[in-house]
């Protein structure tokens, strides 16, 4: 099964200790996937690209604290569904890894045949993921952006003695005049609030 969008081929980082698993993964993901293959290294960094990747796939013998805080930073800077696979678990970093970004943690399970369908259900996951990430900050500005009309609204009620009603109606035919949104009007009102008579 191939991940295309559309006509769209996902973008693979591959990064593996072993020099066989690389060449095999590499192999086998390239005819559905475009894969880019960066060096193994103590901590992750992600190569500069004109495109950002989709999909980051890490296969290790084991990762530890500093090399997943690398993974987090990279992940903050440039969000992509993460996979990492490794053999052993020592420092039993799966939770944490989760809460640095990697979407897909699989502890000595690795097996070629199986990459193919992890990648897909890990995009899917991450797809997801992104758009509760996106919905929750738009609620966020929203509520936002209530309270500060809510404020402006009140500014308005207590300095000119309008009703509710009246007050909203002001800020929004002052939005209209000044081709802004309400929530403009109401942070510029609430910072001169002021020097208002």
């Amino acid at each position: 099964m191939s991940l295309e969008s559309g006509g769209r081929v996902f973008r693979v980082l591959l990064v593996a200790s072993d020099d066989q698993v690389q060449t095999n993964l590499r192999e086998a993901l390239s005819t559905h996937y475009r894969v880019e293959v960066a060096p193994d290294a103590p901590v992750f960094t992600i190569p500069s690209a004109a495109q950002p990747f989709d999909i980051i796939l890490i296969v290790r013998e084991a990762i530890d604290a500093t090399y997943l805080n690398s993974v987090r930073e990279c992940f903050e800077a440039s969000p992509s569904a993460v996979v990492v696979f490794v053999r052993q678990d020592p420092a039993k970093l799966a939770t944490n890894a989760i809460r640095a970004g990697v979407t897909s943690y699989v502890v000595d399970g690795y097996e070629l045949n199986r990459v193919p369908t992890v990648l897909e259900l890990s995009l899917e996951r991450f797809k997801l993921q992104q758009a509760l990430q996106d919905e929750l900050q738009k609620s966020q500005e929203e509520l936002a952006a209530r309270k500060v009309i809510e404020r402006a609204k009140g500014l308005l009620m207590e300095k000119k003695d309008l009703n509710e009603q009246d007050a909203y109606r002001s800020l929004r035919e002052l939005a209209m005049r000044q081709s802004k949104s309400i929530r403009e009007v109401s942070e510029t009102l609430i910072l001169y609030s002021d020097v208002l008579p």
